[in-house]
């Protein structure tokens, strides 16, 4: 008898861990073009904004499950997709990502916010990571801005204002392997274009490996930029940094304070959080 109890027990609980089960929400993808509003990082505060033309350095970590498991544009997310997460750049974006260690380079698709550290510059899913080459540690990486095919994303948010652009329209890339030959396209092709008509463009991105060339790496500790000398030296005196002049393109300031180089990742983490100590909250680790 005792044993009827425990079975019509057991069975009980697990007709109510599966209403429980069934009674949860699904999880829906619902893309959506995304630049946002300011958010609070673990150190210093980030502001979002669309930038066509961006090319940087600094470290890349593997991404760790957005809370829920949607991405801040509304994608489902995946450990084996071609994505990442970036702290300003609108979403999503493409951009080339390449490991300045080994050379490799692919392509993804951005559409989540982080990391949440001013010292790191992107999070990639552990199936990007596994491309590039990346281990448990920082890598440093370039990250550019694929501009005409951001642009096109950008301009197939059927919530935006349809404006004309300067970039030229460009059809995908075919990219060939150098280990058998074998070819894959990159990028927005025109069918995917016709089906995004009225709609967000949302590219998959395949899973694509550019063997490139390596090259030594050195990291500095970016303070900030300065239009004028005095300010920049003030800076530079408080935490003992050094003052460079810049040139750029617009909205490129002519000076630049900053520490360093340093040869490894620790010694670059430790001359960061000394520049925040001496006031300097938005300095961010850059290669050289």
């Amino acid at each position: 008898m005792r044993s009827v109890k425990t079975l019509s027990s057991l069975l009980g609980t697990g007709l109510a861990l599966s209403a429980c089960h069934h009674d949860e929400a699904p999880r829906h993808a619902t893309p959506h073009y995304e630049v946002g509003q300011a958010w609070q990082g673990s150190e210093t505060w980030f502001y979002p904004t669309e930038r066509f033309d961006l090319r940087e350095t600094g470290l890349a970590v593997i991404q760790q499950p957005p809370k829920g498991g949607v991405t801040a544009d509304g994608e489902l997310w995946s450990a084996q997709a071609m994505t990442g997460a970036h702290q300003t750049l609108q979403l999503p974006a493409i951009v080339s990502v390449r490991n300045l260690v080994n050379g490799r380079t692919v392509q993804i698709r951005l559409n989540d916010r982080g990391p949440s550290s001013s010292g790191r510059l992107l999070a990639v899913t552990p199936g990007v990571a596994d491309l590039l080459g990346m281990g448990k540690v920082p890598t440093p990486v370039e990250v550019t801005v694929d501009e005409a095919l951001s642009r096109q994303i950008a301009e197939s948010n059927p919530n935006a204002p349809k404006i004309d652009i300067t970039a030229a329209p460009r059809e995908a890339i075919v990219a060939q392997s150098l280990d058998d030959g074998t070819t894959r396209t990159l990028g927005i092709k025109t069918e995917e274009k016709a089906a995004g008509a009225g709609s967000l463009i949302v590219p998959e991105m395949p899973r694509v490996v550019m063997q490139g060339m390596a090259q030594a790496t050195l990291y500095r500790i970016e303070l900030g930029s300065f239009s004028g000398h005095t300010a920049a030296a003030r800076v530079s005196g408080q935490c003992g940094a050094e003052i460079t002049p810049q040139q750029g393109g617009a909205g490129t300031l002519p000076w630049l304070v900053s520490l360093g180089p340093f040869t490894t990742v620790p010694e670059a983490d430790r001359a960061l959080t000394q520049a925040r100590q001496c006031g300097a909250t938005g300095a961010h680790i850059v290669v050289k």
